[in-house]
């Protein structure tokens, strides 16, 4: 009993001295683990040239012809004009100033009217221009269009020529050959240059086959030239190209013979893809076009089969060209480029002389005048698509641009279920609000402005092609009908049939479709919520739809509120919030975009008034208690060290959101932290200094000094912004918690309801995770009891069909990702509850609290706190004029009895101008830990084993001490770099760690800035051990011994003993 006293003594004496020691090595117990900004179009006409005069700018917009005064287009080849929208106003666009030269000649639009309406970046110098502000002169020039074969970044050039110093290979050998490998080709340029945007075009050697060439930037060539040129051979959307081109020349005295060939359907193999090929006596299928003017159809062989052909309006052929030349059922002959998009052939003629008419088709010709209504049809297409027609007696009732507006029959046709408005494009059309119009034209279904999948997801509108306008008169515009009086948009569903029947009563879609291109109103419009890409959805001011805590509508099982209006700002320059109004009536035409209809509301006409509402940011109701813990989730939306693209403002924002708005949780979990330099994309992973700025940030308000800690991702391996490698973290009070005294693992794994290691990541080799952020597993301890926290941040729900799309059923495609993710949580959770493990699991699961996604891991014995939340405070996004969780916090089923919690909303309802820092509100928990007995009874936690800890997973020495880095890959000879951060201060310490087992070589890049010093480990018969970085072995073992000794010294006064 002595000898235990004693050693007991000597134990506790060994502590007091070992633990100065210990703590400089343990207080690391984990490790962690744009140019100029883009103006729009209005933000810079807004602040005038002045403020920016003689500066380099970039402003984004849409090319809409060329000015010949200050409020008037003209053909003019001295200036473009840049547009908010392709129908802006000439008085309300940027002028831009072309100089002599190339990009005069290649820019300007009367030569290039297939310019008009494309999306632009303009980088050029601030200054008056046209009595406003322009840019004068540009100095470069970058197409922002979703068609292009890849992103164009590079300004147009004078061509250049080089002298090519490789020798050609012939392109048929190109076409096999391995893909981002620099490849010289000679050739015949077929096809006309920039037809397809890039400055790009074909071109066919002496073999017969065919590249494209895709510069981004223009070469100088045309039509007919034959050049050599080097360039990386790489494939967009299935087609084969040489882009970055380093090297070019033209050939004279060259002459290279090239065949179109002509072929059936089924000989359009890979051996005649970018070569020209004819196909005769083809019947050409349904027509469509998008709002650039350009084309689709198909060719239809006799037997059937079918080829895409696309005319693009950037050869200088439009779809009104096209449609005054063809149409459905006609047999032709057509000779374009074969090309392949999306892994589909795809025909691309470029100009009209390559469509021959073999036999036109039978058609009725409508000899009588038409009513809208029967135009528009009791349906989503128009049973006149593709005919030529004529109305009369109809009524301008809008004009949305120089080309585009919308007209309703005087004396409609007096059917609920048939739209007697018209949307109609005419160039130059010279109409105005209540002319009457005689208008002879060729039907059409286009897309509107949308995704780049928007072919395949969007419903098209109805317009008029016009070749002939005769203005009649002059007539008194039609009363609008007032949505919630006149019609009211159906609340029960968005479509219940699959668009099997049209239902304007019952269905949503239906109804929109109905009413399309008809004037309608809203009265005093209740705003549900913030303005974005100048839209704000609201209600009628006497909608008995029940509203939530902050006046918007929340979505809800079976019920995404289809009675929302939609409103399209031309200007959109007001301020609005959830629970804010308007004062009045606003008026517009039913259009659609983007899969949703919309009213158009014209504010520079009609200034709307806002009334502002009650809403103001709030602070949690949850008050600090010594005893129990605090855990908030937080998405702060693309957060980083680079202050060109994370705000200082933003940062204090945020900040204050924590000392404040959250009263300084003890653990935090960030989501979408960026690395160090945010989106700038070279290859850092670190973001300690991401983390310290928010640190800092927090404690210059009065906040804590919080310790931050993750595992960092591989360099652009886990989805969100190229460059940006954001990632789920955790902050932690060190005042109030600790996290586990045990080493970073590479994969977390249960033992005996505890966690191997402090911090892990849940599975992160497997396929499953592939692409999306890493849930970040840790493991904290708070008055002597343990708690697991899990991040998550799911898949994003990017591929999501739209509800107002035209695919119905609505198609949920990122669910089955995510399901099988939760998959996976739920098996790790059950592992840890079958031993009453303390687990909090939150972040953003990019899904709803009455989702499937959430109710697998509910089933593992944990509760989704926002489910039981309540309703008219259960949101934490704002999304098309639906509030909604995506954001979840859920608790082990044991804690049930002893927790509070809050969903704060000082984000989603409001916009920056409010003080708004992230597109996510904040959740927070107070949880009182203490010891539970009660066993789970989810049979899925009774069932699933513990897995043990496995070789592969770490290394134990004799005395059992385990470590492990971040990430350790087992192949023999295999060596990688792992870099795991943490933040808390500011210093930077690097270590390089080797282990040696097998031959097996693993470093790990440790980095840390905090109040403690640096942990490395050295190898020792392949085992690892921890030891401070600021000593040697030899000296930790000597303090070692040293502090034994003089706790037997002690021991030996104390007992007055000699034998220790």
């Amino acid at each position: 009993m002595k000898f235990k006293k004693t050693l007991l003594k000597y134990v506790t004496l060994s502590s007091l001295f070992l633990t100065p020691v210990l703590d400089s090595t343990l207080a690391i117990q984990t490790i962690y683990a744009q140019e100029a900004q883009v103006l729009s179009v209005d933000n810079y006409l807004a602040q005038g040239a002045d403020a920016t005069k003689g500066q380099i700018i970039t402003v984004e917009g849409y090319i809409t012809g060329s000015l010949q005064s200050q409020t008037a287009y003209g053909k003019v080849k001295t200036n473009i004009a840049l547009g908010n929208s392709q129908s802006a106003n000439a008085v309300d666009t940027v002028p831009i100033q072309l100089p002599s030269g190339v990009l005069r000649s290649q820019y300007n639009s009367v030569d290039n009217p297939s310019l008009i309406g494309k999306k632009v970046r303009i980088t050029g110098k601030s200054d008056t221009y046209f009595s406003r502000a322009g840019i004068k002169p540009i100095t470069k020039l970058e197409f922002v269009d979703e068609e292009s074969a890849a992103p164009e970044t590079e300004k147009p050039e004078t061509n250049s020529s080089t002298s090519v110093t490789s020798s050609a290979i012939p392109i048929s050998t190109l076409r096999t050959s391995e893909q981002q490998q620099s490849y010289t080709v000679k050739g015949k340029i077929i096809s006309v240059v920039n037809g397809w945007g890039g400055q790009g075009f074909y071109l066919v050697d002496d073999s017969s086959q065919g590249i494209y060439i895709y510069p981004k930037q223009a070469l100088g060539y045309t039509l007919g030239d034959v050049i050599q040129l080097t360039g990386t051979l790489s494939s967009y959307k299935g087609e084969l190209q040489l882009t970055t081109i380093t090297e070019h020349a033209l050939l004279k005295n060259t002459s290279i013979e090239t065949v179109t060939k002509t072929v059936l359907i089924p000989e359009l193999s890979a051996d005649k893809q970018s070569t020209m090929v004819r196909l005769e006596h083809v019947s050409v299928g349904e027509i469509s076009s998008d709002s650039y003017g350009t084309a689709t159809f198909m060719l239809i062989d006799e037997q059937g089969r079918e080829v895409q052909v696309r005319v693009d309006n950037r050869t200088g052929v439009n779809a009104t060209q096209l449609l005054s030349k063809i149409d459905k059922g006609d047999i032709i002959n057509l000779t374009g480029i074969l090309s392949t998009y999306d892994n589909q052939n795809q025909i691309k003629p470029f100009d009209l002389s390559h469509i021959e008419i073999v036999k036109k088709a039978d058609k009725e010709t409508v000899t009588s005048s038409l009513k809208i209504g029967n135009i528009q049809g009791e349906g989503h297409v128009s049973p006149y698509n593709q005919r030529e027609v004529t109305v009369k007696e109809v009524v301008v009732i809008s004009v949305e641009s120089s080309s585009r507006f919308y007209v309703q029959d005087v004396q409609p046709d007096d059917n609920d279920k048939t739209s007697d408005g018209i949307s109609v494009f005419k160039a130059n059309h010279n109409v105005s609000v209540g002319d009457v119009l005689s208008i002879q034209g060729i039907v059409n279904e286009y897309l509107g402005n949308g995704y780049t999948e928007k072919k395949q997801t969007d419903l098209t509108i109805t317009e008029i092609r016009a070749n002939q306008l005769t203005k009649t008169g002059q007539t008194t515009v039609p009363n609008p009908i007032i949505l919630g009086v006149d019609k009211q948009v159906p609340t029960g569903s968005i479509d219940n049939d699959g668009m099997s029947s049209f239902d304007p009563q019952e269905d949503a879609l239906d109804f929109w479709e109905s009413i399309e291109g008809m004037l309608v109103a809203v009265d005093n419009a209740k705003i549900l919520g913030p303005m974005s890409h100048k839209e704000v959805y609201v209600l009628p001011e006497n909608a008995t739809s029940p509203l939530n805590n902050v006046g918007g509508v929340s979505l809800a099982l079976n019920d995404f509120n289809p009675e929302r209006i939609p409103l399209l700002f031309k200007k959109g320059a007001f301020v609005v919030k959830s629970g804010d109004r308007f004062s009045g009536r606003l008026i517009g035409p039913v259009s659609y975009s983007f899969t949703n209809y919309k009213v158009l509301v014209d504010d520079t006409k009609q200034v709307p008034t806002v009334v502002s509402g009650k809403t103001q940011p709030e602070k949690t109701t949850i008050q600090k208690e010594e005893d129990k813990l605090t855990i908030a989730s937080y998405n702060i939306e693309n957060f980083s060290a680079n202050v060109k693209t994370t705000s200082q403002e933003k940062v204090e924002r945020i900040a204050r959101s924590f000392v404040d708005d959250l009263k300084q949780p003890d653990i935090i979990t960030l989501i979408e932290v960026q690395d160090n330099n945010g989106p700038d994309n070279d290859g850092t992973t670190d973001a300690s200094q991401s983390a310290q700025r928010l640190i800092d940030a927090i404690v210059s308000q009065g906040g804590p000094k919080y310790i931050y800690v993750d595992i960092a991702p591989e360099n652009n391996q886990d989805g969100g912004a190229p460059g940006g490698n954001i990632r789920t973290g955790y902050l932690y009070n060190p005042e109030r918690v600790s996290l586990s005294n045990k080493p970073v693992g590479k994969i977390a794994t249960w033992n005996n309801g505890e966690l191997a290691y402090s911090l892990a990541r849940l599975n992160p080799e497997d396929k499953a995770w592939t692409n999306v952020r890493k849930s970040l597993v840790a493991e904290f301890e708070f008055k002597g009891e343990k708690i697991v926290l899990i991040s998550a941040h799911l898949n994003s729900k990017r591929g999501d069909n739209g509800l107002f799309g035209k695919v119905q059923p609505v198609t949920f495609k990122s669910e089955e990702k995510r399901h099988e993710l939760a998959e996976q949580l739920k098996r790790f959770v059950a592992q840890g509850l079958a031993h009453q493990a303390n687990i909090v699991m939150l972040g953003d699961f990019n899904d709803f609290e009455f989702t499937e996604t959430l109710h697998i891991i509910e089933r593992a014995g944990m509760t989704n706190l926002v489910s039981k939340h309540d309703e008219a405070d259960r949101f934490s996004y704002f999304y098309q004029g639906n509030n909604q969780s995506l954001d979840h916090l859920l608790i082990s089923n044991h804690l049930l009895n002893r927790y509070t919690f809050d969903m704060v909303h000082v984000n989603s309802p409001f916009m920056e101008q409010h003080g708004r820092a992230s597109d996510h509100d904040p959740l927070i928990v107070q949880l009182h830990l203490k010891k539970d007995t009660t066993v789970p009874n989810d049979e899925d936690a009774k069932l699933l084993p513990i897995t043990p800890v496995s070789d592969e997973q770490t290394s134990t020495d004799k005395d059992n001490n385990q470590i492990e880095s971040a990430r350790i890959q087992s192949d023999k000879t295999e060596s990688m770099q792992t870099t795991i951060s943490r933040s808390s201060q500011s210093t930077t310490t690097e270590t390089t760690i080797s282990r040696s087992s097998q031959s097996t070589t693993t470093e790990t890049t440790i980095s840390h800035s905090g109040q403690s010093t640096m942990t490395e480990t050295k190898v020792i018969k392949g085992n690892v051990l921890p030891y401070t970085g600021e000593v040697s072995d030899t000296t930790l073992i000597g303090v070692i011994c040293l502090s034994l000794a003089l706790a037997c010294i002690v021991i030996m006064v104390y007992e007055r003993k000699v034998d220790c």
